[in-house]
């Protein structure tokens, strides 16, 4: 079983690296490179020594993969998933949280409000499929934040309303049916994305048997796509990222917000938008603020920050309409609910959210392989902003806007021929 792993691994690396003719007489391969990046959600940096994942360990012999991938704050999935294609902190594209509220549009952005996904307007920064087109690259999205959004005047070439109860198995063949396109049409650029570990991780924890089945269930997925682009022919890089990592929540570390203030004060124009590990404050009533965040300063296992005196870490703008007035972070392995009585039941076994500057389980994980890049090649744990300008640079791609990664934290593993 290992030699045949090995063997389809191997496999992968020479036929993209060389341009193998292998297809049908009808399909039209090419010496372009090509990017597919897949988001396993929640998928922890120490996951591939904890679990069985035989098809992403074979992938590491073949490419680079990070020590840890380090989330921006929040360490939550909407704000990862788009600073991984925009190369910028949340605090510069303005996905701050997977809610948040936004003064003066007087609205709020939530991740399970259909409308407010889908409205481009929301979204700062040039997402990887828009500047891509603009240099005339068609791009595809099986799913990722964003995707869905028309942004700037324009959504991938090919894109997918998202829908969790599409099987992950679908996902894949439809990956490599827009990948077997004719040339003119292909995309050079393609995003997938699998909840299945995020799930369990917050259903049952991050020791639990349920993550080891989920990483064992992704794992078949990512066999089953890199067998199926083998069979292309096509220079294509792979990219295996995740958004986040996963803690475990310690019942006694879990702080209900009735037991220390007035819930009712933050009704009508005050605003409380919570997030599991964290909580965002708004309020125009500035007294009210202040007693807020006299009250929180000594609670055990959280810590406020109030504006405009948040960590650099954050990249909060004070100026900026979505910048809370407090932000209440929960510490490790603690979480945070609203009310005792009501909430009690509906914690969580795990979570993330947390400062990632002080918690290395909030770190994800980056595994890439292709003919761009070097193999067998251990990156330190770098931050994902800079994902971003390496892709630019695989598919030939200047970057014109201002971004927060950098080409050269991940230069040094471009082959030689790049």
């Amino acid at each position: 079983m290992k030699y045949s792993l090995l063997l389809r691994v191997f496999l992968i690396y020479v036929i993209c690296s060389l341009g193998s003719a292998y297809a049908g007489s009808d399909f039209e391969v090419d010496d372009d490179n090509y990017v597919v990046m897949l988001s396993l959600d929640g998928f922890r940096h120490d996951y591939l020594d904890k679990y069985d994942a035989p098809n992403l360990k074979g992938l590491v012999a073949t490419g680079i993969s990070s020590k840890g991938l380090i989330p921006g704050f929040p360490s939550s999935t909407f704000p990862n998933h788009y600073s991984i294609v925009t190369g910028l902190y949340p605090g510069n594209h303005g996905l701050i949280g997977n809610n948040f509220y936004h003064r003066k549009r007087g609205q709020k952005y939530a991740m399970k409000n259909a409308k407010a996904v889908t409205d481009g307007s929301w979204y700062g920064g040039l997402p990887l499929w828009q500047a891509l087109q603009q240099a005339g690259l068609p791009t595809a999205s099986f799913f990722w934040v964003g995707s869905e959004a028309n942004i700037q005047g324009a959504y991938p070439t090919f894109y997918e309303r998202y829908n969790g109860r599409v099987p992950n198995t679908q996902r894949v063949e439809q990956t490599l049916a827009w990948l077997r396109l004719p040339k003119s049409q292909r995309p050079r650029f393609v995003t997938l994305y699998f909840s299945t570990v995020d799930s369990a991780g917050h259903n049952y924890g991050p020791d639990s048997r349920q993550v080891r089945n989920a990483v064992k269930a992704v794992d078949k997925q990512v066999g089953a796509l890199i067998d199926g682009l083998a069979k292309l022919g096509l220079p294509i890089n792979l990219f295996v990222t995740s958004d986040h990592g996963m803690d475990s929540v310690l019942a006694e570390k879990v702080v209900f917000l009735d037991d220390h203030i007035d819930l009712q004060q933050w009704r009508g124009k005050s605003k409380l938008i919570p997030g599991g590990a964290l909580a965002y404050f708004y309020s125009p009533d500035a007294d009210l603020v202040k007693r807020t965040y006299a009250k929180l300063r000594d609670v055990a296992n959280v810590k406020v920050y109030k504006a405009p005196a948040f960590p650099q870490s954050f990249h909060f703008a004070p100026s900026d309409p979505r910048t809370p007035d407090l932000v209440l972070v929960a510490e490790s392995s603690g979480y945070i609910g609203l009310r005792r009585a009501k909430d009690q039941s509906r914690v969580v076994k795990g979570s993330h959210g947390y400062r990632p500057k002080n918690n290395k389980s909030m770190h994800g994980v980056l595994i890439a392989t292709g003919p761009s890049l070097k193999s067998d090649m251990t990156v330190p744990a770098i931050e994902n902003v800079h994902i971003y300008p390496l892709i630019m640079h695989i598919l030939g791609v200047s970057v014109t806007t201002k971004i927060d990664g950098e080409l050269s934290v991940l230069a040094p593993y471009l082959n030689s021929l790049e």
